[in-house]
């Protein structure tokens, strides 16, 4: 499967330049399988090298192509040929500067392209993760402030078998619920109570919003969202383009008077990271096909009052993946 990706790539480069520098360890991982712990540096030619620091020697054998071990980045320097390169847009200015490269390079991203489309495995890793995410929300008791609520949700995602946090969790209610990005206080948990939490399980992550709301008004905002949501679910269709999928969730609450409240975009790409390609967003015209895997997350945000968002996740082609129920209350 690696070397399947590695020629893909190439396909991608051919004609472009003689290499890529790929220094992105979530772009090194799919390639090859190997995900480094510090700096490691896949060179992506006929004949790939991945540059590995000693730390990494022992988990990078095995992956499927030739491995050396480096001390200082003048050692890639040396076995790099460095005419017709190009590096990532990732890559630090101060380490392209370090290999020098001078301004002989050009930046390239080819691995973002092939990573939007996912196969069986990603798929299955990334339902894997889905599914510890909402069993253990499942599990949680809302009890104590919001800090504390998303600490014990990241203890039962670990217990549950998640590598980790797709990001730091949300928690957060009341007038702060309109932060989309808001931090977990030290706050009682307030109405309405916004939870946007993933899981990790393969290396894949997961990423799910639910709120709990309790006046009229937060019941009336949350039908929004929701019926804004599953508009976003229907139209998400290979052929479809990214913004139309974004103008089907914005139309909707458009319609209910709140344009001005859905500050951010519709959706998102999953998979090795929690945010990729493609955006849902009014500016991406990518083209969806059958594989990729989406979150759709409008959301309603009323300054200084509160705000409301639901996020699910599905595969283009397949539909949600989410088991949750849009109304937890």
């Amino acid at each position: 499967m690696c070397l399947k990706r590695i020629e893909g790539a190439l396909e991608v480069i051919s004609g472009k330049a003689d290499g890529v520098l790929i220094t992105k360890r979530e772009n090194i991982y799919y390639l090859t399988g190997f995900m480094p712990t510090v700096v490691a540096f896949l060179f992506l030619s006929d004949e790939p090298v991945l540059f590995v620091n000693e730390m990494d020697a022992e988990s990078a054998e095995g992956c499927g192509i030739h491995v050396e071990v480096f001390k200082r980045v003048s050692d890639v320097s040396d076995r790099v040929e460095l005419r017709s390169i190009a590096v990532e847009p990732s890559m630090p200015v101060g380490l392209i500067e370090r290999i020098g490269l001078g301004r002989d390079f050009q930046v390239m991203d080819p691995i973002a392209e092939l990573r939007m489309v996912k196969d069986r495995e990603e798929i299955r890793r990334i339902d894997a993760a889905l599914k510890i995410a909402e069993e253990s929300f499942k599990k949680l008791e809302f009890r104590g402030s919001e800090s504390e609520i998303a600490a014990r949700l990241d203890y039962i995602m670990r217990l549950e078998g998640s590598e980790g946090v797709s990001f730091d969790t949300i928690v957060t209610s009341a007038s702060r619920s309109s932060i989309p990005h808001a931090v977990p206080t030290s706050n009682g948990l307030g109405s309405p109570a916004l939870v946007d939490w993933g899981a990790v399980y393969g290396g894949y992550h997961s990423d799910t919003t639910r709120t709990f709301v309790e006046s009229e008004r937060e019941h009336e905002i949350l039908e929004v969202v929701i019926e804004a949501k599953r508009e976003g679910l229907r139209a998400a269709k290979p052929g479809v383009r990214a913004c139309e999928v974004d103008s089907a969730v914005r139309n909707v609450i458009e319609e209910y008077g709140y344009a001005d409240n859905f500050i951010h975009s519709s959706g998102h790409g999953v998979g090795l990271e929690v945010h990729e390609k493609p955006s849902l967003s009014a500016d991406d015209k990518t083209v969806l096909a059958k594989g990729m895997v989406l979150t759709i997350e409008p959301g309603v945000y009323l300054t200084g009052e509160f705000g409301v968002r639901v996020e699910d996740m599905l595969v283009v082609g397949d539909g949600v993946m989410n088991r949750l129920p849009d109304h937890l209350r």
